[in-house]
């Protein structure tokens, strides 16, 4: 696993993660992977021909990795040759998912704040640090089982909240 820059400043989230997903590799199955750090030179040119700044949190991050995947469909984040705006409103940068079931992680342009986006809801964060936490409560809530029965119990889980909203 990677370490983390001492100067930081999400260093106690990032250790954290970095906790459960040993524990998540334990399990046999590489389902983790963080790739190595964006040069700065990438996210200054990004933000020149974009005319957007990334929000400092989230290059804190990029400072830690590019490119990752976290346990499994859990989360994915990219660098900013990966962002993108597609399929969300105006103003937001797509630059992760969460969960695997189309669910991206954005910030805004405008604001510098994080939403995560999914079927139309919206939940937003001040930053990424708040990102971030979600994804180590979920990790932290949910046993560590396969991709595919986690896909199984996450299908189930929103038929259930459909057939809940239809019958309200």
């Amino acid at each position: 696993m990677r370490t983390v820059p001492e100067n930081n400043s999400l260093k106690a989230e990032i250790k954290k993660l970095l906790a459960l997903c040993n524990k998540d590799e334990k399990k046999g199955e590489r389902r983790n992977y963080f790739n190595e750090p964006v040069a700065e030179e990438e996210m200054t040119n990004w933000e020149e021909k974009n005319g957007a700044k990334i929000p400092e949190s989230y290059k804190e991050w990029l400072r830690f990795s590019g490119k990752c995947r976290i346990a499994g469909n859990t989360a994915t984040f990219w660098g900013p040759s990966e962002f993108h705006s597609d399929y969300v409103p105006e103003g937001l940068v797509v630059i992760g998912e969460m969960i695997g079931d189309g669910e991206v992680v954005c910030f805004s342009k405008k604001e510098g704040i994080f939403a995560r986006v999914s079927e139309g809801n919206t939940e937003e964060f001040d930053d990424f640090r708040g990102i971030l936490k979600k994804i180590i409560k979920l990790m932290d809530d949910k046993p560590i089982l396969s991709d595919e029965r986690y896909l199984e119990l996450m299908q189930k889980r929103r038929e259930k909240e459909r057939e809940k909203n239809n019958n309200a």
